[in-house]
């Protein structure tokens, strides 16, 4: 029957878009566990197969592929269940001050997804202020080593988490820097909007890797700085 046809390329078009849905971070690996779970849907779907496949009601084996498909959808369900998390979102701040014998600095940047913007002007060495899920917490490390200072932002939890409540929000990290003292930035991110204004700070090497993403990096007058760039399927924007 073609209608079965369409419907078995259904299922494969289905896993193909959950893997690139993994891939990119918006359904958690879990949902494979969660459809191994489902398993006895295949003997489901291969009994009433046998069933109806010589039978005047032929025209049932189409509940076959239904069955698999339904499975496919439980299992998407099943991995979004809200089992071990609050539902509400988080809204942080981090500080590090400025230590008057500090003369350089290292920032080293890993962000997910969501929007990341980065721009000069605190007083403090770093200031920032997160909008994240519950499931998922950005942490600080600092560190000095004689006058140089190590500063790493990561993100702890289970990053590739996803719920369909989510849909429709922006989940933001926006990061102020200290202007006086060079710094060297490194940043990572994976799917996101990145608004990087780099133009008042005193920085000296700029490293960014990005996934799928959209890139703005203003560099302003800023005439003694090295920048290395890979991204992904992404657009940047470049401000001199």
């Amino acid at each position: 029957m073609r209608i079965r046809t369409y419907l078995r390329g259904t299922i494969f078009i289905l896993l193909g878009v959950m893997l690139l849905a993994n891939n990119f971070q918006i359904l958690p690996w879990s949902v494979w566990y969660e459809l191994l779970r489902l398993w006895p849907a295949i003997l489901i779907a291969i009994g009433v197969d046998l069933i109806f496949r010589k039978s005047s009601l032929s025209f049932l084996q189409i509940l076959s592929p239904l069955v698999i498909i339904a499975a496919i959808g439980g299992a998407v369900y099943l991995s979004q269940a809200d089992r071990a998390y609050e539902i509400t979102d988080r809204a942080l701040r981090f500080e590090q001050p400025l230590s008057p014998k500090l003369k350089q600095a290292d920032i080293e940047i890993s962000f997910g997804a969501g929007i990341l913007r980065l721009e000069g002007g605190s007083a403090y060495l770093f200031e920032g202020d997160f909008t994240t899920p519950s499931w998922l917490r950005p942490k600080m490390r600092y560190r000095v080593v004689g006058e140089k200072g190590f500063l790493e932002l990561t993100e702890e939890g289970e990053r590739g988490r996803f719920q369909f409540s989510q849909l429709g929000k922006e989940y933001s990290w926006n990061l102020r820097l200290n202007n006086e003292i060079p710094l060297t930035l490194k940043i990572e991110t994976g799917a996101s909007s990145n608004y990087l204004d780099i133009s008042s700070l005193e920085a000296t090497y700029l490293e960014l890797k990005a996934g799928v993403s959209k890139n703005e990096i203003k560099f302003g007058s800023l005439s003694s700085i090295q920048a290395k760039i890979e991204a992904g399927v992404s657009r940047i924007k470049l401000f001199i």
